[in-house]
């Protein structure tokens, strides 16, 4: 191969590193909580009832509620129009203070988490989460709100405190007028994993004690990040490959010289 020729393929092939980057896989199943496992139609309670006689069951596929007050939403508009089935039904209030602004997804369901902290009974959801690299970071990313049902009254604040096994980081807190709706937010953090396994969970923490104020949460999605190739590396290569092209020509030129401008030298 000529050494012009080798050169340039060099160069060709230093200035594609890094164009061909795997697109980051999400490792949540159902993050956007629409799919059930049995049919449901309007806003129910799901995981274990911790008073009265309803007993709420498991049905969000993939995900596990805790012994709190939580709420599975098919829609904005049930969420604020419908009596939400569970424990505290009999009230004929357990819906939110609307409007509520469709959640930012294209079914539109989220869950709601109520964070009052009596009994150390918070509201939670999670779900696990295999085969993970030892030392990979990962990003845990979501939408999230918080508001109010219509059974009480009163300001709030409300954030999450989102579990990736051991490790746990808290959302900024949101200020909630009272029957009020905040808006939906995006929320992002960055775990690194301290094992092939972890459980991760949304934990919701609110006050004041006493008032139920919940906090939606819908989008969820968990990627590992992969390190692109270095910027610098690619541009050294390139830097390197320029090089090798402009020495050749200077060859060229100099044996063109010494032989009186004849070119058929490499």
């Amino acid at each position: 191969m000529r050494l012009s020729t080798f050169c340039m393929a060099t160069l060709l092939a230093v200035g594609t590193l890094g164009v061909a980057q795997a697109t980051p896989v999400n490792l949540i199943q159902n993050g956007d909580f629409s799919q059930t496992s049995h049919p449901i139609t309007a806003p129910t309670q799901f995981g274990t009832a911790h008073n009265g006689s309803f007993h709420a069951t498991q049905f969000i596929t993939d995900w596990v509620g805790n012994n709190g007050y939580e709420i599975w939403y098919p829609s904005s508009a049930a969420a604020a129009g419908v009596d939400a089935i569970g424990e505290y039904t009999s009230t004929g209030k357990e819906k939110l203070y609307g409007p509520i602004a469709a959640a930012p997804n294209g079914t539109s369901t989220f869950v709601g988490l109520d964070g009052d902290q009596t009994n150390g009974i918070q509201s939670s959801i999670g779900q696990q989460l295999d085969n993970l690299i030892v030392g990979g970071i990962y990003t845990v990313t979501f939408d999230w709100a918080a508001a109010q049902m219509q059974s009480r009254s009163g300001a709030t604040t409300e954030y999450l405190a989102v579990s990736f096994g051991n490790v746990s980081k808290n959302t900024n807190t949101l200020s909630n007028v009272t029957q009020g709706f905040t808006g939906w937010n995006s929320g992002s953090l960055q775990f690194v994993a301290n094992s092939d396994s972890v459980f991760l969970n949304f934990l919701s923490v609110g006050t004041p004690v006493g008032l139920p104020p919940m906090a939606l949460l819908t989008n969820v999605s968990v990627t590992h990040d992969v390190p692109e190739p270095p910027a610098l590396a690619l541009f050294g290569g390139g830097l390197l490959g320029l090089g090798l092209l402009t020495m050749v020509a200077r060859r060229r030129e100099m044996r063109r010289r010494h032989i009186g401008g004849n070119s058929n030298f490499v």
